[in-house]
């Protein structure tokens, strides 16, 4: 917990300039590609990976496909969970997330810039809407990130959370390969 304060204590000086540019990127995503869009979250993720000395491997991309869209199953662990995977993929992908968190300030610029999904858990319409929206994006060739457990609890000591069943439906409708990392 210390390092995400200290993480966001040490990039203030950044927030005047990235946020507005974030959020104007994400609010014209017709002038800019979803490549240009990605792009910048990837700096951004860059700079709280270096102020932070964080340091993300990946294993297992030989077992990604090369072409089309996918669902990764991830386990989830910590804040950084999503921002880990985004930083190892030189393709865009996205994400589905819990509504409530994501209009958090840099939350909210992140997950409109790689038009990520907000997912309402305590409406079980609104999820199956966009579980649904997730399964024809994936048909279309698009990536995204679903963390099966549906949260995190604060210094779990790394135990897995049961997983929610209603998140592998996506991957089921779109016919698309399953990859748990």
């Amino acid at each position: 917990m210390f390092k995400l304060f200290y993480v966001i204590f040490m990039n203030l000086f950044r927030a005047p300039y990235m946020i507005p540019k974030m959020r104007y990127l994400a609010n014209h995503p017709e002038k800019y590609s979803e490549k240009k869009r990605y792009a910048l979250v990837c700096y951004a993720i860059t700079l709280m990976k270096r102020t932070g000395r964080i340091y993300t491997r990946m294993y297992g991309e030989e077992n990604l496909p090369k072409e089309g869209g996918y669902i990764m199953y991830p386990n989830h662990q910590g804040k950084y969970d999503a921002l880990g995977i985004i930083s190892t993929h030189k393709s865009p992908c996205s994400f589905v997330m819990d509504k409530v968190k994501s209009n958090i300030v840099l939350v909210n610029e992140i997950v409109d810039l790689v038009q990520a999904k907000r997912l309402d858990r305590h409406d079980v319409r609104q999820a199956i809407t966009v579980l649904n929206e997730v399964a024809e994006e994936v048909k279309m060739g698009r990536k995204f990130i679903i963390f099966p457990e549906g949260g995190y609890v604060f210094n779990n000591k790394n135990h897995m959370a049961p997983f929610k069943a209603g998140c592998f439906k996506c991957a089921l409708k779109s016919k698309v390969p399953i990859d748990m990392l």
